[in-house]
């Protein structure tokens, strides 16, 4: 069946783009999809943020882990870990429920439903409905602070095979875009059409993936000298259309990620 043609608006100029020199075209998968997402973190050790004030508490499960290869930092405030989550994406996040004056489990909630990162909870709370709201809440495990730092390492070990499966089974195929036309195309072959300022902000977020660009950046970079007298929440409105662009093909917007303090990272691997 020829590919599905997402029904839009074409500019006029959508088949001369300004930037269509050089490469044809590039394609872009979920990062960590091309090469080995069996292994998100194979080129280093797995990253494990803790967030929990009782660092006494906390040190013998963190050397138990950092001696079987993981990398793990701890913070003492929510904030601080979301802080550090805006710069860097960590294998694991384990989270103390009594974090003074802080909504742990909202946070919980929060990272389930916008990253693939597991939440690990860790609480001084051990009855039964303590563990029920930790787990519907959306963390993915459960202990006790009694447990053996043993226990803790198994149970890290556990959720990132389930992690690492879990990806393997989503194995995403690539979005490409055709440089001259600014056609993308999903994994299953469906198209749209980007107009001229879809495409030219794919393109910017492609030459720099995985990182966070800040609107102020992203203002400067698509407007140049002119930027100066225009509002940088232009960016939010040309960001929100181009991911419902790419929503229409295959749910490509999920690449586009929104970053704590005004900013976006295209979570891609990108290749010619």
């Amino acid at each position: 069946m020829a590919a599905l043609l997402a029904l839009r608006p074409v500019d006029p100029d959508a088949r001369a783009m300004p930037w269509s020199q050089g490469l044809r075209s590039l394609s872009f998968r979920p990062a960590g999809a091309a090469e080995a997402p069996e292994a998100p973190h194979a080129l280093g050790p797995a990253l494990i943020f803790w967030a929990d004030p009782d660092a006494a508490a906390v040190e013998p499960h963190a050397q138990m882990l950092r001696r079987s290869g993981f990398e793990v930092r701890r913070f003492d405030t929510l904030a601080e870990l979301e802080a550090a989550m805006a710069a860097a994406q960590p294998s694991l996040v384990i989270l103390d429920t009594a974090m003074p004056g802080e909504d742990a489990l909202a946070l919980c909630g929060r990272l389930s439903g916008e990253a693939d990162t597991p939440v690990m909870l860790f609480s001084a709370a051990a009855e039964t409905l303590d563990r029920v709201a930790g787990l519907e809440s959306g963390a993915d495990e459960y202990l006790h602070k009694a447990a053996h730092p043993l226990e803790v390492l198994a149970r890290t070990r556990a959720l990132l095979r389930r992690a690492r499966r879990q990806v393997r089974t989503k194995s995403p195929g690539a979005w490409s875009l055709d440089m001259l036309t600014g056609l993308v195309t999903g994994p299953s072959g469906r198209c749209v059409r980007l107009s001229p300022s879809e495409a030219t902000l794919l393109k910017l977020f492609s030459e720099r993936p995985n990182e966070v660009l800040y609107r102020q950046e992203l203002m400067a970079l698509l407007h140049g000298e002119a930027a100066g007298g225009l509002t940088p929440r232009l960016v939010d409105t040309r960001v929100a259309r181009l991911r419902k662009a790419l929503d229409a093909c295959d749910a490509g917007g999920d690449l586009i990620r929104t970053m704590r303090g005004g900013g976006y990272l295209f979570h891609a691997a990108v290749g010619g």
